[in-house]
Formats: C-alpha cells, structure tokens, sequence
C-alpha cells in the first residue's frame, strides 16, 4: 500500500508541531531515521504494521505482520531486525517477509517483546512484557551479530527506553510502571550491563516512560505515555526541555532529517474513547519538532 503524506504546522505552547504522517496508528512505536536512505521507520504494534516513510516525497508503504511489532532496528545488510510478539525476525522491505531468528522467551507464552534498541556494536537489545496482567514476569535479552541470544535480566514489568549513550559506555532503561528511569554502566567490548542505578523520575502528571532516545549531547529524550509531552534530561537526569503535544498517548521518538535536528514523536489511539478522539485528532499521528539540538546516527544490526 502506498500513499501519499502532508504536513501542517500547528503552534502549541510555543512549540511548532507538524505532522509527518497522518495515519492512525491503534500504538504507534519504534521511530528509526535510516539516515543512509533518508527514510523512517516505525510500527503499530497492535495494529501489527511496519511503515516506512519518505519525508521528502510524502511516499508511504506498509506492510501488515501475523502478529503484534514490538520494535525494529535498521540492519546493516538491509532491511530490518524485528522483535515480533514471538520472537526475533529478519524484515525484508523488498518482498514483506518475515525470516524467523529465534525465540528466546518461547517458554512463556504470555509475554511479547515490547521496546528494542540496536547498539553502537551492531547487537539489538530487546525485552518482553506479560501483556494480559502486567506482572514482573518480562525479560531483557541481547540478540549478537552471529545471532545467538543471551538472558540479561528478568523481573521487568513493562520494558522501554532502551538508548546508549553517544560514548557508549551507558545504557538507559525504564521499567515503565515504576516511573523512573535508570542507567547502567554498559561494557561495549562484551555486551553486558553493570552497576544500575536511578537515574530520573517522571514528575507527577507526566504519566509514564515509554520510547526513548539520546542526542547529540549525551541528552536523554523520552516520550511521556499519559503526560502529553516529551521531556529531555541532562546527563545528570535533570530535566532540562519539555514540549507538550496535542495528545495525551506519546509513545517513541527519534532524530531524522538531512541534519538529523527533526524530532519525530509517534502516538497512539489505543484504549481512547470516541469522545476523547475527537478532542484529540492527531492521536495515531506521527508528529515532528524541531528542538534546536541534534540526534545522532542510528546504529545498525551487524547480523
């Protein structure tokens, strides 16, 4: 399917916000710049599509998966590595198929793989969520470029925010429910994670954490589900910006354009009311700021 995108701008709070695409994602998730090609990426999860886009054309094709998309990386040899509901799987954009990896968390059949991240060594980080009851049953694995996959931790609620700092010797992550988000020390050389600790919280009425992603910087931007903004922390975890949206469900974010200085905010319509929508059109849409800071290149899978 392929389609053609506008953008508008609309002056909220100060801020202008422009919509990059006006679809209506039931949870819109997993932004990535393709800065080799110029494209963006990104998922509804529950409406089980990737998308990709063209800004500067307004060209659009999606395609529709079996199963729920929890996040997706760019891959080096092309195409994508995805963390499907089941498991990790190649994308092919050139004929829409899935190839299977693995799947690591195959003995509870509950969970799904939710947020994902690829690191500045080509691995993709990913972890799962018992999606029916929310419970501290999710696990946090690492997929390796020779595609084997490692247990890195378990007792996560609702895993999200998974970015790595621009020296990458940090890794941030959130436990969306607890409404902080911590930092690890992260060894680059062999993959594993070390000393975590706090890092921020999310004020109260900002709702919860969810995508997230590091600029330029050292910065740390994450989408606020329920809080009708993003907010950008310093490496210190004060929060230094904050751009409220017009809609209340802000799910993921990332750095594209030629300049890699466009911010692109995915939202979701998921468990909103008829009336709720209506108060809040661009609820689904892929929103875009210009924040006055720079991202960085996103990394690609080496398997």
């Amino acid at each position: 399917m392929t389609v053609r995108s506008t953008t508008r701008p609309i002056d909220m709070v100060g801020s202008v916000v422009e919509i990059a695409d006006a679809g209506q994602d039931v949870l819109g998730e997993s932004i990535v710049w393709d800065h080799r090609h110029q494209k963006l990426w990104w998922v509804d999860g529950i409406g089980q599509f990737i998308h990709r886009l063209d800004p500067a054309s307004g060209d659009k094709q999606s395609w529709k998966m079996h199963e729920e998309v929890g996040s997706i990386g760019l891959r080096a040899q092309g195409g994508l590595v995805v963390g499907m509901r089941s498991g990790f799987y190649f994308f092919s954009p050139e004929t829409g198929a899935l190839s299977e990896i693995a799947r690591p968390d195959a003995e509870r059949p509950g969970n799904r793989f939710n947020d994902g991240k690829v690191d500045r060594h080509g691995r993709f980080w990913s972890g799962t969520v018992e999606a029916a009851a929310y419970t501290p049953r999710g696990r946090l694995f690492r997929l390796d470029p020779d595609l084997r996959t490692t247990l890195i931790m378990e007792g996560i609620t609702a895993i999200n925010g998974i970015s790595f700092s621009p020296d990458n010797r940090l890794m941030y992550m959130t436990d969306s429910f607890s409404c902080r988000i911590d930092v690890f020390d992260y060894d680059a050389v062999d993959g594993t994670i070390h000393n975590r600790r706090h890092f921020a919280d999310v004020p109260l009425g900002r709702g919860i954490c969810d995508g997230s992603t590091v600029d330029a910087d050292g910065c740390f931007w994450s989408a606020n589900m329920d809080g009708w903004c993003v907010t950008r922390y310093d490496p210190r975890g004060r929060i230094d910006t904050v751009i409220n949206l017009p809609v209340r469900r802000v799910s993921s974010l990332c750095f594209g354009g030629p300049d890699l200085d466009v911010l692109y905010i995915t939202t979701a319509r998921r468990r909103m009311q008829e009336k709720e929508l209506a108060q809040q059109p661009l609820a689904g849409n892929v929103l875009a700021v210009r924040p006055g800071v720079q991202g960085l290149p996103e990394p690609e899978f080496l398997g």
